[in-house]
Formats: C-alpha cells, sequence, structure tokens
C-alpha cells in the first residue's frame, strides 16, 4: 500500500464518489487482535467505524461507548470517536510518520492500515486536519506502546463534514468519551 494511492482524491475515485464530496472519515484504534476479521478486510472494518459514529452519539455512560463488545476492547480500543476531515485523508500522513504498514487492506475507498507504533514529536503541519491526526496518531502510539500492540487506522470517504453538530453538542456523550479513555471528543478539530 502506497502512501500515493490513499490520498482523498484517489480514494473517493475509487468509491465512485463525484468530485462535490469533501469529506472523509476516519477511526484510529489501538489494535490487539491482528487475526481478527475485522482487523483484515477494510470493508468490515469500515462497517464496524460506521455503527460506531451512531453509537458516539447516543452514549450515555463509557460502557456505552463501544459499539460491539466483541471488538472493543478486545480487538482494538478506540482513542477518540471517529474523526471527519475536509478532502484530506490521513493515510499518506500515517506512512509519513510510521512507514509501511505491516498489513493493509483497500477495497472501493474503504481503507485499513496496521502500524508498528512509534514515539513520534509533536508536529508542526499546515492544516487544522493534519494537527490534529498527528496529535491523535501521537496518543494512539503511545497507547499502543504501553499496551504492547499496533495502531490501527480505518478510513473511507462519502460522509457529510456538518454530522459534527450532535456529538458537538452533547456533554453527556463527550463525558461518557472521556470516561470511557478518549483522548478526544469531538468528531473535527476544535481549532477548525
Amino acid at each position: 500500500m502506497q502512501s500515493l494511492h490513499l490520498d482523498f482524491t484517489t480514494l473517493n475515485q475509487q468509491a465512485r464518489y463525484e468530485a462535490w464530496n469533501d469529506t472523509f472519515a476516519y477511526w484510529l484504534l489501538v489494535l490487539h487482535d491482528t487475526s481478527n476479521l475485522y482487523a483484515r478486510d477494510a470493508d468490515e472494518a469500515q462497517s464496524a467505524m460506521s455503527l460506531q459514529f451512531d453509537v458516539e452519539e447516543q452514549a450515555v455512560a463509557a460502557e456505552g461507548v463501544a459499539s460491539n463488545e466483541e471488538l472493543i476492547p478486545t480487538v482494538f480500543v478506540p482513542i477518540a470517536p471517529v474523526t471527519l476531515a475536509l478532502r484530506w485523508s490521513p493515510f499518506p500522513a500515517a506512512v509519513k510518520s510510521l512507514g509501511a504498514p505491516v498489513y493493509a487492506d483497500n477495497k472501493r475507498g474503504d481503507s485499513l492500515a496496521v502500524f508498528t507504533p512509534q514515539t513520534l514529536p509533536a508536529a508542526f503541519d499546515s492544516t487544522p486536519d493534519e494537527q490534529h491526526f498527528s496529535f491523535l496518531l501521537r496518543q494512539a502510539c503511545t497507547h499502543a506502546i504501553k499496551a504492547n500492540a499496533l495502531v490501527m487506522l480505518v478510513g473511507s470517504p462519502g460522509w457529510d463534514y456538518d454530522e459534527d453538530g450532535l456529538l458537538a453538542e452533547n456533554p453527556v456523550s463527550q463525558q461518557a468519551m472521556r470516561d470511557f479513555g478518549f483522548v478526544y471528543t469531538l468528531r473535527k478539530p476544535s481549532f477548525s
């Protein structure tokens, strides 16, 4: 999997979305079980991400943050809610920071990549989405190193950037996420 083929435009074209589609969703996870189907198949991982997106907005307690008890926390653990970015895919930045993935899969724009975590310095990237991803990636790596685990990145185009409204206005869900262990509780950078 080359970072050149995982940029937003390429993934958007693979998914056969129109050029006006401007949103990419991604999910950063600490991965414990690399043999699980959800850690190996981009479509399955994207399906889990989509379900998680819906569950996060309805969570009223920490135990309600996990969308699937068979996956979370035994297979993987999210460190933040499903995140939205404008016309940008985090996969090239992940490859640049962590090197080639140990495993990757891509199907019609749905993508996943598994990386060996590294201690990363603070990054000074140009856009709010890049800065936010750098922050989340450092946090995911820190958690993965402590757990002797890997980092998994799941993503796909075709989302709505304005969907953050429900979560941004729901302090109960945000508190449930903090109690669960999320390092950030919004779908977009607060400085965007």
